[in-house]
């Protein structure tokens, strides 16, 4: 039944034209303002919207595969955008002469410290703090999870002849919010329960307030801090430093409540795990509270237990939705990719339930959602800084052919000023033909 309805639902996908513009997690900045205003003000500055209609273009109508890109709006006004393979694995290689410029993420400090906003010895610790909450018994459960939630999806989904998505990332993101309630904080729900009512103390469900937090996070981020309230209305109302009332309206009040109540939900936990202790618990909140390196005393505060969960929810959950969607999407516009996938599927799994051994065997499966990742990257760039006087290797741009479109260009070796923010363009090297060579076989949707 499962399997009947996945291409029932693969199949009403494809009534739907899908739109091949990349949608935007976050709101507009001043770029891309400005841009809306009037396409002529677009030299001003270099929006993600500029990246992801470029792509791999701008590269090609230099010549090489480094582009440095001026832009009086843009801040810093002058940076190098990279999308030569060989460039990228030197940067990456190399944390230490290419650091995070963690000023652009002093914004998702919300809940404290995490390994997106830290560089040098404090992230190297919370890297390895963090570490063993992805090993592979953590992995195993992020599938476990996602098989029972499918299955329950795939089970309501039975009773009805076919089934009408208006929108498939309404529904992709409604099952990874499910699935990192359980991965992420070890709350497992399922997908008829509904949001429930709140428990004593609360204003909100678990459920509704990690939903509203991994929706809202731009708004949160993009607003000054005053729209939420001061400091003295905020202790008065008690919502651990956010205003539960705003000028803006019910979206504002909402908002607040919902990180507020994210919080607190997350204190709970740990003062309960505190008590009961961790036996037999895989969520990543778990193992980061129980993690301690070789002193039993080097441990994650509170503020960077609750901070680090909140980056994997954020990280996780717009990314994973929209990803999927895609992949759906790219299903349901090539009926022959998608008939061969499926056939590989029934050959894997037969009649059986998938288990997480039969992971390596599903070959086409992860070849495919390699292919729509590149297509449609959820990142399109990561910045970097040069910390001091540098250079990386650059090589010619090549055409849609795979052929070098200067013939007579030759690897180059380009200097890297001190303080030169230097940006991995995964938009232009998704689409670089020398790089997508390399990739899974299903390459020519």
């Amino acid at each position: 039944m499962a399997r009947k309805t996945l291409l029932e639902f693969l199949g009403c996908l494809a009534q739907h034209r899908v739109s091949h513009k990349l949608s935007s997690t976050f709101p507009p900045n001043n770029v891309e303002l400005l841009e809306r205003l009037s396409p002529k003000l677009r030299f001003l500055g270099f929006s993600n919207s500029q990246r992801w209609e470029m792509k791999y273009s701008m590269q090609q109508n230099a010549g090489w595969d480094v582009v440095t890109v001026v832009a009086p709006l843009s801040y810093p006004h002058i940076q190098y955008h990279v999308a030569d393979p060989g460039a990228i694995k030197v940067m990456t290689s190399n944390r230490a002469l290419f650091e995070k410029p963690i000023e652009m993420y002093d914004l998702l400090m919300l809940y404290g410290d995490n390994l997106l906003t830290t560089e040098g010895e404090t992230w190297n610790r919370h890297r390895r703090l963090a570490n063993p909450s992805f090993a592979e018994t953590s992995i195993r459960y992020v599938w476990e999870q996602t098989v029972r939630i499918l299955d329950e999806i795939f089970d309501d989904w039975s009773e009805t002849s076919s089934k009408v998505i208006p929108h498939v990332a309404d529904l992709t993101k409604e099952i990874t919010l499910l699935i990192l309630g359980a991965v992420a904080f070890g709350q497992e729900t399922h997908w008829e329960s509904g949001p429930g009512t709140p428990p004593d103390g609360h204003k909100m469900t678990f459920r509704q307030a990690v939903g509203i937090v991994s929706e809202r996070i731009a708004l949160r981020v993009s607003l000054p801090s005053w729209i939420w309230g001061n400091k003295e209305t905020r202790d008065r109302m008690g919502l651990g430093g956010i205003a539960s009332r705003g000028w803006l309206g019910s979206t504002i009040q909402d908002s607040a409540i919902g990180f507020a109540e994210l919080q607190q939900y997350m204190e709970e936990m740990m003062e309960e795990q505190s008590k009961v202790g961790f036996e037999g618990r895989r969520d990543i909140f778990s193992q980061l509270v129980r993690a301690t390196g070789e002193d039993v005393h080097d441990r994650l505060s509170t503020k960077d237990v609750i901070g680090n969960t909140f980056i994997f929810l954020i990280a996780g959950h717009e990314t994973t939705a929209h990803a999927t969607a895609y992949l759906f999407g790219l299903l349901a516009l090539e009926d022959n990719v998608q008939e061969e996938l499926y056939d590989h599927i029934v050959a894997v799994l037969g009649d059986k339930q998938p288990t997480y051994e039969d992971i390596p065997r599903l070959d086409l499966v992860l070849a495919t959602f390699y292919e729509s990742l590149r297509m449609f990257s959820p990142v399109l760039n990561i910045p970097k800084r040069a910390t001091a006087d540098t250079s990386i290797p650059v090589t010619a741009a090549v055409s849609d052919n795979g052929e070098q479109i200067d013939p007579q260009a030759k690897p180059k070796s380009l200097f890297v000023p001190k303080g030169t923010e230097v940006i991995m363009y995964t938009g232009a090297l998704h689409y670089n033909r020398e790089w997508k060579n390399h990739w899974a076989r299903v390459a020519d949707y």
